[in-house]
């Protein structure tokens, strides 16, 4: 079945006068203590840095305060902002990565779960967080993880009576982007309840220019160069519910049973776009010297939840979560294309639909054995599918390529058990331990009416092995980590659908997936040292890393001249054994100012350095593409009188130089952004703010280039992409009534 878009504001007013109209007015003063992830030993407490060090694991923990202190309207823009996660690419395409490791390498979670697949950053409202709990390498509860996890801890239901409205608006490009978000909550004897909904409207356009050129010869001699004007453009309206409850039944002798539920439902309608005008400096014409493809999708997004938990009164705790996600994308796209002589070469017309739907079932057990061990036991099964349905329609047309008419049906499917058990161990008031293993079994389908049934079975073996120590005050916390952990390709990696560009070469090649791909696998060392020298008068973390890589998946170019509409493709294979090390620093501290010992200026910086390399590819310098050289950012904050505030934040990155498989390399300019605000509050729930983001900001240009063999000749192929960079002004307000 076809998901069609609705009208939102009838659909969502419904629901949201039933719920108004049902929503009791009890209010307590205690607020719900948060749950601790399985295997966490966090202490929950105000001090971000104390949490930090009382974890064996080092997790980081970022505050929800931390997370809207800067009036950001997106979960991508306040993440951005965090030491250690770098945020890539654009629209749809937004990566979080650590340690400068994307593709799927930082594992995503979302209240310890992982992403559910085809899941958009942007369908997670930033107002539905209540933490972000960072960790390097894998662990026990979630392996598919080699760089680390980045867990999104969503809010739970609060026994404090809450109304909370906040109205964002704001300006990029000349294009109105604004927001509006209510969050209420309470409860009503021993149930608690809450309700976020936020309407959003994104007004976008990205602008870019390409360049390309091709040398023939040992002389590297240009034979042809072309100039592309690109404009992209996008139309978001989107609505989000999400509905919270909980319950607690306290149990004879001091324990208690928790059943709790929480679900997030998003609707979108999206009108975009992409327009080129292509301009040949000398050589041979494009195929195409315009093109134009208009791309309407509506989606939607549905994740529930539901938990039990039961706590005895010795400190055991068993706990049974499901979570089942369904989300859907409707696209219909047409693209069209004129010559150089403005003739129509070019009239696609493509209706595709694209599923992604899981169910997640996760036991755990977690009992303390005697006052120095505490045993963690338990199972996950996951069933995940993407389903693709893809009619292209083309007529033919005087001076255009042959067209090509089908209808493509997709289908990837994965079947995942685990089991793991950790033991957490206490070697006395100032060290501990942490020894765990975990087993699991990964079934792969792929099948399709284009392509043969492929089936692959995959056992992992994934050991964790944590130690903590502080030798003796003063001397600060030492902590070093082994892991073992695996990522798995995506369906899309392994669907062998073509996604063709309008023009086809080297550097900008058609891509399809490929069924054969097998699971990364990667042993992992993490260190860190975390103190506050008192001559610095601030908290000082240092961390490093290496990992190695086996079967890593990286993109080989293939020639296929009889295919006259896909004479390139990129295509996704395992390229044996890769090498990541990074090192960072993250500080943090008050400076006393001229305003008064009650308004410090308090500042927070991190710098991060990382390089990669890979074994099986010849070349000046073979590594991962797109990781920076160094990450720097540096955020201050002042208080100037007792109801306002200032922020300045700087973000800078190196470049980032790779070569790759098929005499491929790419580079990436060094980049930089400013931003700024400035808050004003005038009494306990009023707060007003006035930011820009992206001020100041380098174009993000990627250089490629391609050696090929042409006619018995070398021919490099040239290309550079500069995607224009424009600020964002954002004006918001926060009410509580």
């Amino acid at each position: 079945m076809r998901f069609r878009s609705r009208p939102l504001a009838r659909f969502v007013g419904a629901i949201f006068g039933a719920v108004l109209a049902q929503a009791p007015t009890v209010a307590s003063p205690q607020e719900a203590a948060p749950t601790p992830q399985p295997g966490s030993r966090v202490e929950i407490r105000s001090d971000a840095a104390a949490q930090r060090r009382a974890d064996t694991a080092g997790r980081q923990v970022v505050a929800r305060s931390e997370l809207l202190r800067h009036g950001d309207a997106r979960l991508v823009d306040a993440l951005a902002r965090v030491p250690g996660i770098t945020v890539d690419g654009r629209g749809l395409g937004t990566e979080l990565q650590l340690g400068g490791l994307g593709s799927g390498q930082t594992l995503v979670l979302l209240n310890g779960e992982p992403l559910p697949r085809g899941t958009s950053l942007d369908s997670i409202a930033l107002d539905s967080i209540d933490r972000v709990e960072i960790t390097r390498g894998s662990s026990v509860q979630a392996a598919q993880a080699i760089a680390g996890t980045i867990n999104l801890v969503t809010r739970r239901p609060s026994v404090q009576a809450t109304r909370e409205l906040k109205l964002q608006g704001a300006s990029r490009s000349g294009r109105p982007q604004a927001s509006a978000t209510l969050n209420l909550a309470g409860s009503e004897g021993a149930a608690t309840w809450g309700l976020g909904l936020v309407a959003s409207l994104e007004d976008q356009v990205w602008r870019a220019t390409f360049d390309q050129e091709r040398q023939q010869g040992a002389a590297a001699t240009p034979t042809a160069r072309s100039r592309t004007h690109k404009l992209e453009y996008d139309r978001t309206q989107a609505l989000s519910l999400n509905p919270r409850l909980a319950w607690k039944h306290p149990l004879p002798g001091g324990g208690q049973w928790q059943l709790s539920t929480d679900h997030t439902l998003r609707l979108a309608d999206s009108r975009g776009g992409v327009a080129d005008e292509r301009r040949p400096e000398f050589g041979p014409p494009p195929a195409q010297q315009r093109s134009e493809m208009a791309l309407n999708y509506q989606r939607l997004f549905w994740r529930g939840r539901l938990q039990a938990q039961h706590r005895s009164a010795e400190g055991a705790r068993s706990e049974l979560r499901l979570s089942v996600t369904h989300a859907s994308r409707d696209q219909q796209a047409r693209a069209q294309g004129r010559d150089s002589a403005a003739r129509l070469v070019q009239d696609t017309t493509v209706d595709g639909l694209a599923l992604d739907q899981s169910a997640v079932l996760n036991l755990n057990h977690q009992r303390p054995l005697g006052a120095a061990h505490r045993l963690d036991v338990g199972a996950e099964w996951e069933a995940a599918r993407r389903h693709e349905d893809r009619v292209q329609t083309e007529p033919s047309l005087p001076g255009g390529l042959p067209p090509e008419n089908f209808d493509e049906r997709f289908d990837a499917r994965v079947q995942r058990q685990a089991l793991y058990l950790q033991d957490d161990w206490s070697l006395g008031t100032d060290s501990s331990l942490q020894m765990g293993l975990r087993l699991e079994r990964l079934l792969t389908l792929s099948e399709g009416n284009v392509f043969d049934r492929v089936r692959q079975t995959h056992e992992l073996v994934g050991p964790v092995l944590r130690v903590s120590t502080q030798p003796r005050p003063g001397l600060g916390t030492f902590k070093l980590g082994l892991s073992r952990g695996f990522r798995l390709p995506t369906p899309r990696d392994v669907t062998p659908r073509r996604y063709v560009p309008i023009e086809v070469s080297p550097t900008s090649p058609a891509q399809a997936g490929n069924p054969d791909l097998r699971p990364e696998r990667a042993w992992s060392v993490d260190a860190s040292w975390q103190g506050a020298p008192k001559t610095w008068a601030a908290d000082l973390v240092l961390s490093a890393s290496l990992r190695r890589i086996d079967d890593v998946i990286l993109d080989r170019l293939i020639e296929q001249p009889a295919v006259l509409t896909a004479p390139w493709l990129l295509q996704r294979f395992n390229a044996g054994r890769a090498w990541s090390a990074g090192l960072e620093v993250e500080l943090r501290g008050q400076l006393a100012t001229a305003l008064g010992p009650a308004s410090p200026l308090r500042w927070q910086a991190s710098v991060a350095l990382a390089r990669s390399r890979l074994d099986d590819v010849v070349a000046e310098r073979p590594a991962l593409a797109g990781q920076a050289a160094w990450h720097l950012k540096l955020d201050l904050t002042q208080a100037l009188a007792p109801a306002w505030s200032a922020q300045l934040g700087l973000d800078a990155r190196g470049p980032a130089r790779a070569d790759q498989p098929s005499g491929r390399r790419s580079e990436q300019a060094a980049r930089h952004h400013l931003t700024a605000g400035l808050g004003w509050q005038p009494r306990r729930g009023l707060s007003a703010r006035l930011s820009v983001a992206q001020a100041a900001a380098s174009d993000a240009v990627e250089r490629k280039s391609v050696r090929v063999t042409e006619a018995g000749q070398p021919v490099r192929y040239l290309a550079r992409e500069a995607w224009h960079t424009d600020a964002t002004w954002r004006l918001g307000f926060d009410i509580a009534f």
